[in-house]
């Protein structure tokens, strides 16, 4: 069965959609990449039940099979809850790296991402040369550095949302740097009134720029809980703010392991 889910949403807006498709016997990654190409979403996850509590889920661009997907992972346990499949209540989902536990509560739905992981980079004038940005827009507080919580993004903090509104983004420039990090892209952000708004571009998979992203926010909150300034058990996200339409993400500290969720 095919579903699709709009995940991330703020006030009935925004949000970035994704393709989930129920299967009950594994098919073949030729099909899964046919179906996902067809469906056209940034993302399209597979989930196949394993046992009563535990989902496997495979991840699928229109390009190519990824590792992980945020909101795809939160849209494929929208649709289990909203077809009956599962009720509130823990769940495990199971991809490549790990098993990830997820929290289904009655009007969201909160998943465990994998162990924060924070590198430095070393070619920071070419990054910032990529999207217009001089030194003097960086945050003062923050570094742009290499975040992972299931994807590897560069985490790139500006001053204020009118830079990160402005950005003059050099695509096939950021390919070459996603390249030559292994990441997937960028996730550019500010802070504004205790809220984070970002944008995330990621076109080394096709996607020039991503509506709602679930594990880029989820590298951020745990890098910005590393920073004494900015620790926090709960923080909000705001991306595509540059589209019209916000949509929400929010980041939660739960027994040390961080979440990211979405309200359905």
């Amino acid at each position: 069965m095919e579903y699709i889910v709009n995940v991330f949403t703020h006030n009935g807006k925004g949000g970035n959609k994704a393709g989930v498709v129920i299967v009950k016997e594994y098919i073949s990654k030729d099909e899964c990449q046919k179906k996902a190409k067809e469906l056209g979403f940034s993302e399209t996850v597979f989930v196949k039940k394993i046992s009563e509590n535990i989902f496997e889920l495979k991840f699928y661009t229109p390009q190519c099979e990824i590792e992980f997907c945020g909101h795809a992972s939160l849209g494929a346990f929208y649709v289990l809850k909203e077809t009956g499949a599962i009720g509130e209540g823990e769940y495990i989902e199971r991809v490549n790296f790990k098993d990830l536990k997820v929290i289904v509560e009655k009007e969201k739905i909160f998943l465990e991402q994998d162990s924060i992981k924070i590198e430095s980079i070393t070619e920071l004038e070419r990054v910032l040369q990529s999207i217009e940005v001089k030194k003097e827009d960086l945050h003062e507080d923050l570094e742009i550095v290499v975040g992972y919580s299931g994807l590897r993004d560069i985490l790139i903090p500006v001053k204020n949302r009118k830079i990160l509104n402005n950005l003059d983004i050099d695509l096939e420039e950021i390919k070459n740097i996603s390249k030559f990090y292994n990441v997937v892209g960028y996730h550019v952000y500010t802070i504004e009134d205790d809220k984070v708004y970002c944008r995330n571009f990621a076109p080394l998979y096709g996607i020039d720029e991503e509506a709602a992203t679930g594990s880029s926010n989820g590298a951020l909150f745990g890098y910005l809980n590393t920073v004494e300034k900015y620790i926090s058990e709960y923080l909000e996200f705001f991306q595509g703010e540059n589209y019209g339409d916000c949509s929400k993400i929010t980041g939660r500290s739960i027994n040390g392991k961080v979440y990211v969720g979405s309200e359905f």
